[in-house]
């Protein structure tokens, strides 16, 4: 866990944040909460802490320290996650960097978001809590891994509505009333915003309306009959045409 360095994204800005509400914390706060830990009850404050973190290697000495946060987690939540989520900064930092350098169309405020998130709900996961050991491995492997997932989907997400104002779309529009196509745009916006459609709806409309899979090649990458599939995608048009009613 290296330091990384400082900007002025949002979340150099949330660490900033964090930092200076960690330091009104009395000294005496700290002690009294590591008092039972062998390895935090060294430390009088947070900055040595996440110093020795951030800068130790994810070995069997940074496991013990992670452990006595989990369980003085209990006693104080709200200052512990605040130390976890300052530890682990610089690998979100990467992270959104390089989702932001793979997916450009995502914003990096909804990436911020989500990646924040995604290590929050893994803190508090019964995966992680079940864990004996390797816990900075596996929480930045956890959090990345949905980073990305999420921002594969999102980018089909964007994609969808792009092909929906793309040359195909003017073309159509040529042909038929303005009016009609306008209102399609904007219902499949809504549909796409609000949650209407599941992840996997959205991805078989993608595979269909972008990528031009067939549905033999989607059954059989995904180990389904095109039967299945054809049924699957009747059903996603009945849903569509119930949505626009």
């Amino acid at each position: 866990m290296s330091w990384g360095a400082t900007c002025d994204c949002s979340l150099c800005n949330i660490e900033v944040r964090l930092l200076s509400d960690l330091s009104t914390t009395q000294p005496g706060a700290f002690r009294e909460l590591f008092s039972d830990c062998q390895g935090l009850r060294q430390y009088s404050s947070v900055s040595p802490l996440l110093l020795h973190l951030r800068m130790s290697p994810a070995d069997a000495r940074s496991d013990e320290l992670l452990r006595e946060l989990f369980v003085s987690r209990v006693t104080n939540p709200t200052l512990i996650e605040s130390i976890l989520v300052l530890a682990f900064l610089p690998m979100l930092h990467g992270t959104i960097r390089r989702v932001g350098k793979q997916q450009p169309a995502l914003a990096q405020e909804d990436i911020t978001q989500q990646a924040l998130s995604f290590l929050l709900q893994y803190l508090r996961s019964d995966e992680l809590q079940a864990r004996n050991s390797h816990f900075a491995f596996a929480i930045s492997r956890a959090v990345k891994r949905q980073v990305f997932e999420w921002a594969n989907r999102e980018s089909g997400r964007t994609a969808l509505l792009r092909y929906f104002d793309s040359e195909t779309f003017e073309a159509l529009a040529a042909q038929e009333p303005f009016e009609r196509f306008a209102f399609l745009r904007h219902f499949l916006h809504r549909c796409v915003t609000k949650g209407l459609l599941a992840d996997a709806e959205l991805d078989l409309l993608v595979q269909f309306k972008l990528n031009g899979t067939s549905r033999e090649e989607f059954a059989g990458f995904n180990g389904t009959s095109s039967n299945a599939l054809r049924q699957r995608l009747k059903r996603l048009l009945a849903k569509l045409r119930r949505l626009a009613r």
